[in-house]
């Protein structure tokens, strides 16, 4: 749209300067829009806000390096962190040792070092449940379980958390014991006790697996000596074998032969007994009687011929046991004798008289009379 011309006078228009205008011409109606602005006076409000930064990077310092929490550290590497400051590293131990006790079940003894550090919790997972971080802990904490070692003439053969668990691994064996026949009572023909030691968790066995170290077996040969009765049967179920796994441990005795055995001959009979030695024992029991005494009562009163049975004398009873020791299925050892009273005996009782009368001679009587007529 062209210029309107308000003053009536012609337009001119000012040629085009060579130099460029620093600010160009405005027209009336913005006259003033760029008007440079009087400087007022400084009043020290750069310095209040340089303050106020500084202020601001002293408070993000402090609230950065402030030390409000405590870093639980296991061997060097932080665990778990906890906000109360007033804890001590002799308590932290504590705690951690009661709880993994109350886990365990037995006395404890930590292998690794546990410390604490001061920290700032910013920026840090802190947890105000020391309980909690407690638990942490001990899953990240070493230690050794004081355990029960079960020794065999004093060699170490398994451990087991406790003393019961020792005791019920040693009964239960006995317990699975297959007492050759005729015989009862087992019990270790080996010298067995236990100890105490700090091990891994990891080397404490179940019972059940105590019980399978220890029921190990080995093979042993043995010779029988024939003796009237005997039949190669009965020698093969003594053994706990077959007759056919007997005939194959003695090839100089054949189907033919076998019902032919001589006796004091010698037969080689394998067996397969347990590791740790078991003794049991064949006892047999035998009732005899017990012989009555005969016991003498004096009467003074009655003449020496005097005799009278007050009471009958009886026999009583008594058992006799006698227990022979077998290691293995094996005798080893003498027989054992040991007696039961079962009817106590009645002893005889006899009276006899102990009176003698005084007899006086005729002479004494004569001198008598005649000092009497006198």
């Amino acid at each position: 749209m062209p210029p309107v011309n308000r003053t009536n006078k012609p337009l001119r228009f000012k040629e085009k300067s060579s130099k460029p205008m620093i600010f160009p011409l405005q027209p009336d109606n913005m006259s003033g829009a760029y008007t440079k602005k009087k400087r007022r006076p400084s009043n020290g409000r750069p310095i209040i806000i340089l303050l106020a930064v500084l202020a601001a990077i002293g408070l993000i310092a402090y609230v950065a390096l402030y030390k409000n929490a405590l870093a639980i550290q296991v061997n060097g590497e932080t665990v778990g962190y906890i906000t109360d400051m007033d804890t001590t590293e002799q308590e932290l131990n504590s705690l951690i040792l009661a709880k993994l006790k109350e886990n365990a079940g037995n006395n404890l003894e930590i292998t690794d070092t546990i410390t604490l550090r001061p920290v700032n919790s910013l920026f840090r997972n802190v947890s105000r449940n020391t309980e909690q971080v407690i638990a942490q802990v001990c899953n990240s904490v070493g230690y050794k379980q004081e355990a029960t070692t079960i020794l065999v003439e004093n060699k170490e053969m398994a451990i087991v958390s406790n003393v019961e668990k020792a005791r019920e691994v040693l009964q239960t064996i006995l317990d699975n014991y297959q007492c050759p026949a005729g015989t009862s009572e087992p019990q270790f023909a080996v010298k067995i006790n236990t100890g105490s030691t700090f091990v891994d968790s990891e080397e404490v066995s179940t019972v059940e697996e105590a019980v399978k170290l220890l029921s190990t077996t080995k093979t042993v040969e043995r010779e029988h000596t024939v003796v009237s009765g005997d039949s190669f049967g009965m020698i093969a179920s003594m053994a706990g074998m077959t007759e056919d796994e007997l005939l194959a441990a003695n090839p100089s005795i054949t189907n033919e032969t076998k019902t032919k055995l001589q006796i004091g001959q010698k037969i080689k009979t394998i067996a397969t007994v347990p590791s740790l030695a078991i003794r049991t024992f064949k006892t047999t029991t035998e009732t005899k009687e017990i012989p009555y005494k005969t016991v003498t009562q004096e009467n003074s009163s009655q003449p020496s011929s005097y005799s009278r049975v007050i009471r009958e004398g009886k026999n009583g009873k008594k058992e006799v046991a006698t227990k022979t020791p077998y290691v293995n299925g094996e005798q080893i050892g003498d027989p054992v004798t040991s007696e039961k009273t079962i009817e106590e005996a009645v002893n005889r009782i006899i009276e006899v008289g102990t009176y003698t009368p005084r007899y006086t001679s005729s002479d004494d009587t004569d001198e008598s009379d005649s000092s009497e007529d006198e």
